[in-house]
């Protein structure tokens, strides 16, 4: 069950890989086709007229190790679905769990309800902090399509880590400088 935004106090990626573990990621054409162009056509299946990555046992052919950490080797291409970007966050239009009131975020793009699925160990039941807020509207805009990139709804290592932009220490700087709560949710910034 999943349970409304509001309820929750905070969230954070630890990289645990559970989200890559346990469910079948469901693909737009335009993501099935940056992953068949890189990785090949057999890394994905359809089920249901649905478009999905094809799972190796239960994980994502995608996650991989990163010392102790677990991340989508994916987002260093760039190529992130959209649905492993938001979660553990679920955004609908109507209420489609229940307690409307508590689901409801109104924002300037109008009004949404997002509830959180309870599996994910980097949440913690509370009232909600700033940041989980700015993170709900970050998985919001990301599922709206009005932003690609992620940084609090992601690990440390899945914003850092990209193959597809090349960090240097002034491009990090002007990051910290426009974005410090990104760094400070992931413990890189008092």
């Amino acid at each position: 069950m999943y349970l409304p935004w509001s309820s929750i106090g905070s969230f954070r990626c630890l990289a645990c890989g559970t989200c890559c573990s346990h469910f079948m990621v469901p693909l737009r054409a335009s993501e099935a086709l940056s992953i068949a162009k890189i990785f090949g056509w057999d890394r994905l299946e359809v089920r249901k007229g649905r478009l999905f990555i094809r799972k190796h046992g239960r994980a994502c052919p995608f996650l991989v190790r990163r010392g102790s950490l677990r991340v989508c080797h994916l987002q260093e291409f760039g190529i992130k679905p959209r649905a492993c970007k938001v979660w553990p966050f679920h955004i609908f239009r109507t209420p489609e769990y229940g307690k409307r009131e508590e689901a409801s975020l109104s924002t300037r793009y109008g009004t949404f309800y997002v509830y959180v699925d309870p599996r994910c160990p980097g949440i913690s039941l509370g009232r909600p902090t700033d940041t989980l807020l700015d993170a709900v509207v970050e998985a919001l805009e990301i599922w709206l399509g009005v932003r690609t990139e992620q940084y609090l709804t992601t690990s440390p290592l899945g914003f850092l880590g990209r193959n597809g932009h090349e960090w240097t220490i002034p491009s990090l700087v002007r990051l910290a400088e426009s974005e410090p709560h990104v760094f400070r949710i992931h413990g890189m910034m008092k």
